[in-house]
């Protein structure tokens, strides 16, 4: 493959440059908004320059237990993203490997639990929940998350599993390896980038998540999404703490993201090159 002429090289990261920058100004108005006094918030024109204030996010931490409802998400997506990706391994593994007639047959049914629109199964899981004890509890979200999540999974790490040579396993049988063993020795560390890719799309799906956090929650399992809405009432919009929660709430995905990164890129383009 030729490289790119310097004509061409400087038209590619000009325009990505500017893709960049239209994806971060969103990011920069939030963190703006979050540091601006109140009395310049609606200021016209827009005020560009002033004296940056930490009061909002004082204000959000001090007038709410935002911290709490922070544990919270982290409790919930954690958990939810560890419980898919290990379930959702599995079940992509036997999906991979059994040969059935009907195995893909199998394999859509467990793509359509994701078809599923959310606002048509929320008011079932509230009665389910309400009746077993679990509304308005971390755990009863975790199972509403993984059930969206681990069809997902399955489908993504059936891709990745699909491309282990089969040959490997087979050599490690011979060696006197069970199946377990070839799974978590063998099959599964060269399917690592594709875990990688799972856990960041649960992890982002599962942290960003509004409406069951919403229906399925109260005082004690409010997560933050939810809790930063808590500041828009009929009586008043407090803008300047819901910039300062949104940008919270953006900080622990783009450091999971880029703890994922190496696996991550390894994962997106795993198969692009033979």
């Amino acid at each position: 493959m030729n490289r790119l002429s310097t004509r061409q090289a400087t038209l590619v990261y000009s325009v990505t440059g500017i893709i960049l920058i239209i994806f971060m100004i969103p990011i920069y108005l939030i963190l703006a908004s979050s540091l601006k006094p109140s009395a310049d918030m609606f200021s016209r024109p827009p005020t560009v320059f002033f004296t940056p204030t930490l009061q909002h996010y004082v204000d959000l931490f001090t007038l709410r237990p935002f911290h709490w409802n922070i544990i919270n998400s982290l409790i919930v997506t954690l958990g939810s993203t560890v419980f898919s990706v290990t379930i959702g391994a599995l079940g992509a593994f036997a999906l991979s490997r059994i040969r059935h007639p009907r195995i893909n047959d199998a394999a859509f049914w467990i793509l359509s639990m994701r078809m599923f629109p959310p606002i048509a199964v929320v008011v079932p899981y509230y009665i389910i929940f309400k009746s077993v004890g679990l509304l308005d509890t971390p755990l009863a979200l975790i199972i509403v998350y993984s059930t969206a999540n681990i069809p997902l999974t399955v489908w993504l790490m059936k891709g990745f599993f699909d491309e282990v040579p089969e040959a490997l396993e087979e050599a490690a049988q011979v060696d006197g390896y069970g199946i377990v063993e070839i799974f978590y020795r063998i099959t599964l560390p060269l399917a690592a980038p594709g875990l990688a890719v799972c856990a960041v799309f649960c992890f982002i799906f599962s942290w960003n998540e509004f409406l069951f956090a919403l229906m399925l929650t109260g005082s004690s399992a409010q997560t933050a999404t939810v809790a930063v809405m808590s500041f828009w009432s009929s009586d008043a919009v407090q803008w300047g703490r819901i910039m300062a929660g949104s940008f919270i709430i953006l900080i622990p995905g783009v450091i999971f993201v880029l703890t994922c990164q190496k696996w991550l890129v390894k994962g997106l383009t795993l198969g692009s090159v033979k």
